[in-house]
């Protein structure tokens, strides 16, 4: 199972420039940590992955919790876990969405060694009320999964149909899916509507460019 946002954006290549950014990034203190987070994630933004890593590193080392959550992000895509962990921790601490998201992916695919899965459910909770998208459809894909790790073992609970049509508006197939399919047969914790079911079927068939039959348009 491949949870959302577990793909990795860096190159293999860049793999190895990574590490040697991160040997020869010199120790010059900046006043303006937010100045340099703007400046990494603008690098970041335009796929200078390697020129985004040593303002990220000044702005983190700071305590800059938006700098911190993508910094270690952008260490986890390298596969350098060990070093991204505590970057991550420290943003999921000062209450960052991206930072709480990635921690928990982390945990949740055993990338890092979890403390509980109570944590890691807190932690991708939390990231999700605050409206992280990936966070919102990992946990609503875990009720579809009924999956302990993330208290959704439930299926039918009211909180899988709330996060199922979150997702599902988020344009997630799989929660499109799973919603029409909630209404219908009355799973996943809604109320079984056949107009709605239909409205959602339709919804899926447009995006996959299909009819309802399956028949291509």
């Amino acid at each position: 199972m491949k949870l959302p946002g577990t793909e990795k954006f860096v190159p293999a290549f860049s793999h190895a420039l990574i590490i040697l950014a991160l040997l020869t990034t010199a120790p010059v203190a900046f006043a303006d940590a937010e100045a340099d987070y703007q400046r990494g994630r603008e690098a970041y933004r335009v796929n200078d992955v390697v020129g985004a890593m040593a303002p990220l590193k000044r702005a983190a080392d700071t305590g800059h919790a938006g700098a911190q959550a993508l910094y270690g992000s952008i260490l986890d895509s390298a596969e350098l876990d060990e070093e991204a962990v505590p970057y991550l921790q420290k943003a999921a601490a000062q209450g960052n969405m991206d930072g709480e998201y990635g921690l928990a992916k982390m945990y949740f695919t055993g990338e890092a060694k979890a403390p509980s899965d109570v944590e890691t459910g807190r932690l991708m909770r939390a990231a999700a009320s605050k409206g992280h998208q990936l966070a919102i459809v990992t946990i609503a894909l875990a009720f579809v999964r009924g999956d302990k790790r993330l208290n959704a073992e439930n299926s039918d609970a009211q909180e899988a149909s709330e996060f199922l049509l979150k997702a599902a508006e988020l344009g997630e197939l799989d929660a499109i899916k799973a919603v029409a399919e909630g209404y219908r047969g009355g799973k996943y914790g809604f109320t079984a509507d056949a107009a709605k079911a239909d409205q959602w079927d339709s919804r899926l068939a447009g995006l996959l460019g299909t009819s309802k039959k399956g028949a291509k348009k």
